[in-house]
């Protein structure tokens, strides 16, 4: 064990509040991927200008939301563009819009973007979007984190990019930001265990 691990290490477990709430890092599995749907599904949609929600058959994408008319048929639907919808719900998934959000790979803008929801923790809204890669390339899962309706974190799959991420996300707590800088057994699969250190040191005042 290299000594600026150890020093990292030692200094996270100074830090009980942090260091009691990250376990060691298990060998990463390939999570599964929950790509868009590709037909129309029984589900229910706020409008972002209206807090009524209606039932349809839906269908979305990147970039809009598909909605069944009247009738509930899907020859002709009606087309919301990403920025009119609120939020809606398919099955047990629930998806919402977020704003002005930068993907990296590939390097794109989205003024707005749907994402699925996955959990609250410390605060947050926990978030994923799943980027299509042109075939053969495998699609690409981005986790968002949003608070008070405001983005403040994507965070890449890639080891090494989702520790700086996270990192500056979580900068007011210079502990664990440094502790995700310098520790690359710090994986995305414990991004939970992360944000719950995060937040009880909050709860305790940032002590």
């Amino acid at each position: 064990m290299s000594f600026i691990y150890q020093l990292g290490l030692l200094t996270l477990l100074a830090a009980p509040v942090a260091a009691q709430e990250i376990a060691p890092a298990v060998a990463p599995r390939p999570p599964a991927v929950r790509l868009p749907p590709t037909s129309f599904k029984s589900g229910t949609y706020q409008l972002h200008n209206s807090r009524d929600w209606q039932r349809a058959k839906l269908l979305y994408d990147a970039h809009s939301l598909s909605v069944s008319n009247a009738d509930h048929t899907t020859q002709y639907p009606l087309v919301y563009p990403t920025d009119s919808v609120r939020a809606f719900v398919i099955s047990r998934d629930t998806f919402s819009v977020v704003r002005e959000v930068d993907i990296p790979r590939p390097t794109q803008h989205f003024p707005s973007l749907i994402v699925r929801h996955l959990y609250w923790q410390a605060g947050f809204q926990v978030a994923e979007y799943v980027s299509v890669m042109p075939a053969p390339e495998p699609p690409v899962v981005y986790i968002l984190l949003t608070q008070a309706g405001k983005l403040k974190a994507v965070l890449p799959p890639n080891n090494l990019q989702f520790r700086l991420a996270l990192s500056k996300a979580l900068s007011d707590y210079p502990t664990l930001s440094h502790q995700l800088e310098l520790d690359p057994n710090i994986m995305p699969e414990q991004l939970p265990q992360l944000l719950t250190a995060y937040g009880s040191w909050k709860n305790a005042g940032g002590k």
